[in-house]
């Protein structure tokens, strides 16, 4: 078999561009809403999608996943003739549970929407939820096909193609209402989504029958398929499930409990919205990059661990962990400073530097969060994973529902939940990673590095563009030059400190059926 060689360096720049493209034109989209929905709109729009969330995460995740590993396993066997059983398989399995949540979401949607969402303005989108769902389970099932069977350009072109339709659809729907009912404004986004995902289920329909043909001779649905299915499908969606209710549950008593602080509904809502839609946003700009470093690293872990060289996996376990640091800590750094005018300049929104800091030590602790749990997963300790991560749920629940209420938190304890539940899931994680592995913490190297790069940048983004602003006529102009130096003085200290970050990301892979090599020092 022919041995295919490639880089950290170039896997994680591949899929980074994919990313950065589907992160921009999601951004546009959360300008274009914070724009058309405002703030309070942007909150009654994130009851409604909590709703969905839960809903998503039961009747797809499980089965997705389900797909996609079993197709990718029928196809190295080369046992295409399970190909079509898999996809009825999972059609059926998505079929009777989204018919099981329309059948008790309709009748019920005005108390589910008071009751549960907390508005009643939420009870207008449901419907057009369900048909998003619909349409949803048929897009992601062929596109987990599509991933299964190593065809991932398929599901590129359709996330793109669905993106930019959902943005166009969107503004069309909230340019032509001028109406200030919120109820009506979530309901319009649900139908621009609906227009979207047609997009999506239409051409990978098609796709699949042009391309993806099925083989003369297909094999029914047996039990051991069935066994197999039902194995991977179940656990996830349960955990999922879980994990979905606990963080939807947290958005629906947000509002409450900030309204137990002092706050109306009309700015509770508003606050929600902020956090959700422009806020967050905007400080998880680099999760781009290190979601894709992530994702470059995984696989050459899992291979490792398959073909017994714990050595590598250790090393490759650490340089995850490391990667992150120097990529999210000082990039949070730089975005830090330049959020309360970028956003003022986007979304026409001011944020406090307090309540911006605060934002940034939750995404950096997010970042670590979720790359311990998908280092969990590649070695297969997925178990230990969803165990941290509704534990976790339930800590900032907890936190949320007793600090958000009190008058001199408000938000800020929302947030303090947020940020404690993530550090909490991450030591978790980092001891189980360290005693499976047995991988060096080198806490010096691994944390301290990317924190005294942070803490230079955040330093030099303050005064650099105080120092620019005045010789510019724009602020945009001073952004962008005060991001360029970072830049500069990034590579600068990680050159003082003894690291090549290029020379770090840029070792060869080897991979091939059964055998994993790496040339350069681990």
């Amino acid at each position: 078999m022919r041995i295919r060689k490639k880089t950290i360096l170039y896997a994680a720049s591949v899929l980074a561009c994919g990313n950065i493209v589907l992160q921009a034109l999601g951004f546009l989209y959360r300008v274009l809403l914070s724009h058309y929905a405002g703030a309070e709109g942007l909150g009654v729009y994130r009851l409604v999608n909590s709703a969905y969330l839960v809903l998503n995460a039961g009747c797809l995740s499980g089965v997705t996943m389900a797909c996609s590993r079993l197709s990718a396993a029928s196809a190295a066997r080369r046992e295409r003739g399970k190909l079509p059983a898999i996809l009825r398989l999972s059609f059926v399995s998505f079929g009777t549970m989204f018919c099981t949540c329309a059948v008790l979401v309709l009748p019920l949607r005005t108390k589910i929407a008071a009751d549960l969402l907390g508005d009643e303005r939420c009870a207008m989108a449901l419907p057009f939820l369900l048909l998003c769902l619909a349409l949803t389970g048929i897009e992601n099932i062929f596109k987990s096909f599509c991933i299964g069977l190593e065809q991932m350009q398929f599901s590129a072109v359709s996330e793109v193609g669905e993106q930019l339709i959902r943005i166009l659809a969107v503004y069309f729907l909230l340019s032509r209402y001028h109406g200030e009912d919120y109820g009506v404004i979530a309901m319009l986004i649900f139908v621009g989504m609906v227009v979207s995902e047609i997009f999506s289920a239409v051409f990978l329909t098609t796709l699949y029958k042009k391309q993806l043909r099925a083989p003369a001779r297909p094999l029914p649905v047996d039990r051991v398929l069935g066994g197999q299915f039902f194995a991977i499908a179940l656990p996830l969606s349960v955990s999922a499930l879980a994990s979905n209710l606990l963080s939807s549950a947290g958005a629906v008593l947000l509002p409450q409990r900030l309204m137990a602080a002092g706050l109306t509904y009309g700015q509770a809502l508003s606050a929600l919205g902020v956090v959700s839609g422009m806020a967050m946003p905007l400080i998880l700009l680099p999760v781009a990059l290190v979601s894709s470093v992530c994702t470059a690293l995984l696989p050459a872990i899992t291979a490792a661990q398959a073909v017994g060289n714990e050595k590598r996996m250790r090393s490759l376990v650490g340089r995850t962990i490391s990667t992150v640091g120097l990529i999210a800590l000082p990039a949070t750094a730089v975005l830090v400073p330049m959020a309360p005018r970028l956003s003022e300049l986007i979304f026409g929104q001011p944020l406090s530097t307090h309540y911006v800091m605060l934002l940034g030590a939750v995404a950096v602790a997010s970042y670590y969060q979720m790359a311990s749990g998908s280092l969990l997963n590649a070695l297969g300790l997925q178990h230990i994973n969803v165990a941290t991560a509704i534990l976790s749920e339930l800590m900032q629940l907890a936190v949320m529902y007793r600090w958000a209420a009190r008058p001199t938190l408000g938000i800020y304890g929302y947030l303090l939940a947020m940020l404690l539940s993530a550090i909490a899931a991450f030591v978790v994680n980092l001891a189980v990673l360290h005693r499976h592995t047995r991988f060096p913490l080198r806490p010096l190297r691994r944390f301290g590095v990317p924190v005294l790069c942070a803490l230079t940048l955040f330093y030099w983004t303050q005064v650099c563009y105080r120092l620019v602003r005045p010789f510019v006529s724009d602020a945009v102009p001073a952004l962008l030059c005060t991001a360029l130096g970072a830049v500069a003085v990034y590579l600068l200290v990680l050159r003082l400190c003894g690291v090549r970050l290029m020379t770090y990301l840029g070792r060869r892979i080897e991979t091939s059926t059964g055998v994993l090599s790496m040339r350069g020092r681990p």
